[in-house]
This record gives C-alpha cells, structure tokens and sequence, in this order.
C-alpha cells in the first residue's frame, strides 16, 4: 500500500513592489516562475504595488480587512520592510528573511520584531558573503536567482555580429541617488567628451547634473526592458555611492549578456568577477574612466571580457546552480 504524498504547503513571497525596478522583487517573481508547478506559491506586497506590476498576482497585505499570509513559510525579501501586527495571527511553519541590503540597524530590528511576533527563529539568506562576514550571523549564502536566458540571447547576438554605433557604455539601477557615486556625473561627461555615447537607465535622479550634456541619455528606471537596454550598450559600468551593494544582480545580468564590465571593486558582484579576465574592478575615478577608455580602444579586448563574462555568469545562475538553489524552497514530498 502506498503512502499518502505530502502536500508542499504555500510559499509566500513578501516584497514591496512600490517601485519599477528593484532587485529583490524581480527576484521573488523568478521564484516564483521557476517553482511553477512544484509548490503553491503566493506574492505579497506590503504596500500597493506599482502600476508595472499589474497582472502579476501581487496582493496587498490589508490587516484588517484579514488580507494577509497565513500559514505555510514566510520569505521576506529584504531588511527594509516592517511586517504588521498581522504576523501574531498567521502561523507561519518557518520564517525565511533575505538580508540583500547592507543595514545591519535594519537586520537586527527585524529578527527581533519576527521573534517575538511569531515565536520563530529566521532562517537568514545571504546573497554574497560579503555580507554575512560584515555581520558575523549563521545562515545560507544564496546569490540572487535569476532567468539568464534573455540575456543570453543577447551575447549570442552581439557575438553574432558588431554593431556599428559610438562605443556605448550604461548602467542599469534603481532611479535614487543612493545608488550612483557622487562622481559619476563627472565621469561621463568625460566619456562623452571622447565621442563615447553613456546611456543610464535608473538616472532621472541625475539630471541636475547631465541634462542636455551630449551624448549622455538619462532614463527613468524600467523605461526598456533589461534585455534591450544591454542591446544597446558595448560596455557595462557599476558602482555606487553612499550603499554598498550587497550583490547588484544587473552586473550579472550584464556579464550574461556578452558585456565586458567596469565595477567598482566593493561589491558582492566581485566575487563572482575574475579581475581582467570576465570584468575590470577600479577602485577610483582614474582608474574607471581608464578602464572604459581601454575597452573602447580594444575590440578584441572587449570580446574576451565578454565571453568570459558569459561563461562565469552561466557558472553561477546557470540551469544547474538554479536547480541546486530551488532545492531550499521545495519541502520533503513537493513535486521534482
């Protein structure tokens, strides 16, 4: 006689969708996508979701209105949300907390209110370790999950044939100061000095200091989508300013789509960049608007980085990592 299966319980995936461009929540709806079929699988949002989201299922966690996740684990992506009184009423199995954000304030605030909450002790999902040795805490180191496959299909095509346009670095973020150096206005006004042509999307936030500069296009966050955005660039550059990015997924996705990479050297990202051989990691002005200049004189140089760039990003969110990281989400007796 056969025994009864077990029925995989929900995984509810709770992010704040307010913006159009956030790491963690295309994360959660890539999580979402590859458990397909495999768990029952809730998104959440603590606050309304924004327009770009529509149509994706995301509900908005109205306390009293008794609209929120019960039962099952709780994935909260992200230090930065404050989950309600709610969660005394929700009993939750297991508590998993992302710490993608480099706030330890944040981090401890949020196990203890969890705890005392729900009676449970989170499980904590590093996504660089970077990260967990700032802190020191126990828990699982996890780089973001993501879908390669569109930006693989860009390599392809750059390999496939060159295009014929200015050399054209860019960058891809959220739209918020935070996240660009103080300095990079002066860095591609330098660039387009040289005939280079910078495009930032995430860099409304800038245009006090570069509107109307030639050759330099600002666009809001989610103005294209990733995919084309990396279509039109030939070189890829990274760094921020007052936050340090704890992983900075869109380098990834870069390095997958074929683009050689100018990073700055503090970040997650860099533990998955082989300096010189997949990317270039700077350190100061001099050495970013070398760097670039560099790959702008080097074709040759350019396809190196960028095939060795592909090949590393397959290596750590390629189908056989994504399938060895799905693992952690699937409970004993969930479909495989």
């Amino acid at each position: 006689m056969n025994a009864p299966s077990v029925q995989p319980t929900t995984l509810h995936l709770l992010g704040r969708f307010s913006e159009a461009f956030t790491g963690a929540e295309r994360e959660l709806l890539d999580i979402r996508r590859l458990l397909e079929g495999r768990r029952p699988v809730k998104l959440w949002s603590d606050v309304p979701p924004h327009p770009v989201y529509a149509g994706q299922g995301i509900a908005t966690i109205q306390p009293f209105a008794q609209q929120f996740p019960r039962g099952g684990t709780l994935l909260i992506a992200g230090v930065h949300m404050r989950p309600g009184i709610w969660l005394k009423y929700a009993a939750f199995e297991k508590i998993i907390l992302f710490y993608n954000l480099a706030n330890h304030a944040q981090l401890f605030a949020a196990l203890e209110a969890l705890r005392d909450s729900t009676g449970l002790d989170p499980e904590l999902v590093f996504v660089s370790r970077m990260l967990q040795l700032s802190v020191g805490l126990p828990g699982r180191i996890a780089r973001s999950l993501m879908d390669l496959q569109p930006f693989l299909a860009v390599a392809d095509e750059r390999f496939a044939h060159a295009a014929k346009r200015p050399f054209t670095v860019g960058r891809v973020s959220r739209d918020a100061p935070d996240k660009h150096h103080p300095e990079d206005p002066a860095l591609y006004r330098m660039l387009a000095s040289r005939g280079l042509k910078v495009r930032i999307m995430g860099g409304s936030c800038l245009a006090a200091a570069l509107q109307g500069v030639e050759g330099v296009e600002l666009l809001p966050a989610g103005a294209e989508s990733a995919a084309d955005f990396y279509r039109s660039l030939d070189a890829f550059f990274y760094r921020t300013g007052a936050s340090t990015e704890a992983y900075g997924r869109v380098v990834v996705e870069a390095m997958a789509a074929g683009l050689p990479v100018v990073a700055h050297a503090r970040g997650g990202y860099a533990e998955v960049m082989a300096h010189t051989v997949s990317g270039l990691l700077v350190q100061s002005q001099e050495e970013a608007y070398d760097a670039v200049m560099r790959l702008a004189g080097d074709a040759g140089l350019c396809r190196q980085m960028g095939e060795a760039g592909r090949a590393q990003a397959l290596a750590v969110h390629g189908p056989e990592a994504t399938r060895r990281e799905m693992a952690f989400y699937l409970e004993p007796g969930a479909a495989s």
